[in-house]
């Protein structure tokens, strides 16, 4: 009789697998020769899979509430998008995050059979001082909380952790693998590893990312034990190591896993709560709409019913009305006037189409009239439209589009209260999407019929009007797909942006560098009479080699000084002197001197045969110098001067400026302004510091979108790609990313001032919408107090 070869630990203690674990392990050998992992691992590894992929679940279900709250409680416009767009690239990129995460842990398991004690098969976290001082502070950021994470499971689950490696050591003991968090795929280190690396893709800054590690703390890593268990408990049925000391079994795990699904069940109360949350707003606008419905400022959109005023008149029920609605919705334009250039921005007057539709059938119905809530969210809904069609910020075809989704959106509107008081609701969120991507787009119609946005725009509106019935997963699916487009929209756009945002810094840096070689060489030429010869060096050729220099080092580096320092040393060894230490002084200077001056020339490729001859004038000059004779320039007193105002009054014109021709036989300072503007600000009036447009030119951020308007009436949009400090220029481009135009801070002041650019407003407009609703019926309600 054969014995069944015994499994042990392979530490020796002598605890033996279970004859059934070791049998199951001999009949599926041929599946680990092809896997690289025993069968009893596989099945381990599938089963704490399946708990770990419902946790990562959690993570990507909680981020919208959690990002959209962020939003709403940051303190800039600016903040709160890019709180927003971390939302939408985590829902469009769910699938890709899980698929990279589960790669890499495979990864982990084929290694895991071929690893040893010398080498992990995943990158390390930084976990000392010295080498979080190697990376730059938003790694360290990251570091540090993948870091924090890790330690806190190590040590929440290290006896589950300890169980797990051992017992995949036993499994692996003819491979002699020592298994550690460096090569175990379940541990918490390489979890946090790999969920680190597969959400990079999501493009945000580092206090976003550490809001997304937060929600992977706090609902994989917190939860993180149930993985390890069933690990654990897998392994232990099968017979591995089945008697270690708090083994867990899957009968317990099951049951907590029943117990989790009983969790999700009492979801319905939460989201009983939700609806109730919803209804207890839409009662505070009910509340507020009834104290001014009877107010005459009001228009008569909130005042009287909607339909027979009889008495005896029945009110109709909801789904009355929203059969009403949706025969109205089928009769709404189709967009084809709009991308034709005709458009329109009709008012649609449901409370007297409503009526006029009761007043049809009252002959066969009787009287009827529309109940005082519906009359409520039809008051709202249209106060809504009015204001979106009152919106400056929004061009006029874009408008005339959303204007026509105002039936769909109060069919839906008057099922779902919560479209009022949810910020993350899908239908709002999908308005909020078009009217953003609108708001760069001009009113030319040909230009329009050719603009792929604004296409999609249209047929996202058409497919609301033509689709739209009851289901609101509509929304859901139409917000997906136009966020796809967007963000492929946008990605080709940001390419030209900053292809046309570094050219223009690099235009910008040449200018200052042009502007600062040529102040240097004139404060070292001021008050001070030299050879021509000198003159045309310093202006001919020496400019741009600190213009080079400028550009590559910048002018606080070694290099710009040594540049400077040239000049001094050449103006020093052709000033006469009757000093003999300092002719002495001026022998040792000039070899190097000749050396710098051929060396720094030649890095800008300057004519050699003009730079030979001007080198050797010089040499004789000096050498003038060197025996104590003055040079036959000063005896004659030639005005070099002249020449050089000949040779930089050009550029200083070219960069805006205003020469000033000096006295004679001296160089004087020239009054140098800044850089100019479309408009030069010689030309404009200075602005107190206090001037109201100067703080709001002052305070425009990148990104914001601007109204260009001429003198012809033609608008033009155009958002603000950089400003370039240094320089102080604004550049302007178009929705595509291309230059349209640049301004001062001045210039654009002025702008403001004369109303050729209006600051558009980008936020999101149904919540601009909505707070100019409720403000106005308070402003009505307190004035008629």
């Amino acid at each position: 009789m054969n014995q069944k070869p015994e499994l042990r630990c392979i530490n020796g203690n002598g605890m033996s697998a279970s004859p059934t674990g070791a049998s199951t392990m001999l009949n599926d050998k041929a599946q680990q020769q092809n896997t690289g992992l025993p069968s009893v691992l596989m099945k381990a590894r599938r089963s704490a899979l399946e708990e770990l992929h419902q946790l990562l679940a959690d993570v990507f279900d909680k981020a919208d509430d959690t990002f959209f709250e962020y939003a709403e409680k940051s303190g800039s416009e600016q903040d709160k998008d890019a709180y927003i767009e971390t939302m939408r690239q985590l829902r469009l990129n769910r699938k890709e995050i899980e698929r990279s995460f589960y790669q890499k842990l495979n990864v982990l398991f084929k290694k895991l059979p071929h690893s040893n004690d010398e080498g992990g098969v995943a990158l390390e976290a930084v976990s000392s001082l010295e080498g979080l001082s190697l990376v730059a502070d938003d790694d360290l950021e990251m570091n540090v909380a993948l870091d924090g994470m890790v330690s806190k499971a190590k040590s929440k689950f290290a006896e589950r952790i300890y169980q797990l490696n051992t017992r995949m050591e036993a499994v692996l003991v003819h491979a002699h693998i020592k298994v550690n968090e460096r090569n175990n795929p379940f541990h918490p280190q390489q979890v946090c590893e790999a969920f680190s690396s597969a959400s990079q893709i999501v493009q945000c800054d580092i206090k976003k990312r550490l809001v997304l590690y937060k929600l992977f703390d706090k609902f994989v890593i917190s939860e993180y034990d149930v993985v390890l268990d069933t690990a654990n408990a897998v392994l232990a049925d099968a017979g591995v190591l089945p008697d270690l000391k708090g083994t867990p079994k899957l009968a317990s795990i099951r049951r907590r896993s029943k117990e989790a699904t009983t969790e999700d069940q009492k979801a319905e109360p939460r989201e009983s709560a939700a609806k109730q949350a919803a209804n207890e707003f839409f009662t505070q606008l009910q509340t507020l709409l009834a104290s001014v419905r009877n107010v005459p400022t009001v228009t008569d959109m909130v005042t009287g019913p909607i339909g027979s005023a009889a008495e005896n008149a029945r009110e109709m029920s909801n789904a009355e009305l929203f059969d009403m609605l949706s025969r109205l919705q089928q009769v709404q334009p189709q967009g084809e006037d709009v991308i034709s250039g005709n458009v329109s921005l009709p008012k649609v007057n449901v409370r007297g189409v409503v009526s006029n539709l009761l007043r049809q059938r009252e002959t066969k119905q009787g009287p009827e009239r529309v109940g005082q809530t519906d009359s409520d969210v039809i008051n709202l809904v249209s106060m809504l439209f009015d204001f979106i069609l009152d919106d400056d910020n929004l061009p006029v075809p874009v408008k005339a589009l959303l204007g026509r989704l105002q039936i769909p959106y109060l069919k839906l509107a008057i099922q779902d209260y919560s479209f009022f008081s949810r910020g993350g609701h899908p239908a709002r969120k999908l308005l909020n999407e078009l009217a953003r991507a609108g708001i760069g787009l001009n009113e030319d119609a040909d230009h329009l019929k050719k603009d792929m946005v604004f296409k999609k725009i249209q047929s996202t509106a058409q497919r609301i009007l033509t689709e739209y019935e009851k289901e609101a997963v509509l929304f859901d699916e139409l917000l997906h797909d136009f966020s796809q487009f967007m963000q492929t929209e946008v990605r080709r756009s940001q390419m030209i942006e900053q292809r046309t945002k570094a050219a223009e810094e690099g235009k910008a840096k040449a200018q200052l560098a042009e502007k600062t070689a040529l102040e240097t060489v004139r404060q070292r030429l001021d008050g001070k009479t030299v050879p021509e010869v000198v003159v045309r060096l310093l202006t001919d050729g020496w400019m741009g080699v600190l213009k080079l220099v400028f550009l590559k080092y910048g002018p606080e580096s070694n290099n710009w000084l040594g540049a400077v320092k040239t000049i001094d040393h050449l103006l020093l060894s052709v000033a006469p002197t009757e000093d003999d230490a300092a002719r002495k002084k001026l022998f040792n200077i000039v070899p190097i001197l000749l050396k710098n001056l051929r060396q720094g020339l030649n890095s800008v490729s300057f004519n050699p045969f003009e730079m030979g001859e001007m080198l050797t004038e010089l040499e004789q000059l000096q050498m003038q110098v060197l025996r104590g004779e003055t040079p036959e320039h000063l005896d004659n007193r030639k005005d070099p001067a002249k020449d050089l105002v000949a040779a930089v009054t050009e550029d200083m014109e070219r960069m805006g400026a205003s020469p000033v021709i000096p006295d004679r036989n001296k160089v004087s300072r020239l009054d140098i302004t800044r850089t100019p503007s479309a408009i030069p600000d010689s030309e404009l009036a200075a602005l107190p510091d206090d001037d109201p447009y100067l703080q709001q030119a002052k305070k425009v951020n990148v990104g914001a979108w601007m109204e260009f308007r001429g003198d012809n009436g033609a608008k033009t949009r155009s958002k603000l790609a950089a400003h370039i400090k240094s320089a102080d220029k604004m550049i302007f481009v178009n929705r595509t990313g291309v230059k349209i135009d640049e301004k001062t801070t001045l210039g654009l002041a002025h702008a403001l001032k004369k109303g050729e650019v209006l600051i558009l407003e980008d936020s999101q407009l149904f919540d601009r919408a909505l707070q100019n609703v409720i403000g106005n019926l308070r402003k009505v309600k307190e004035a008629n107090l």
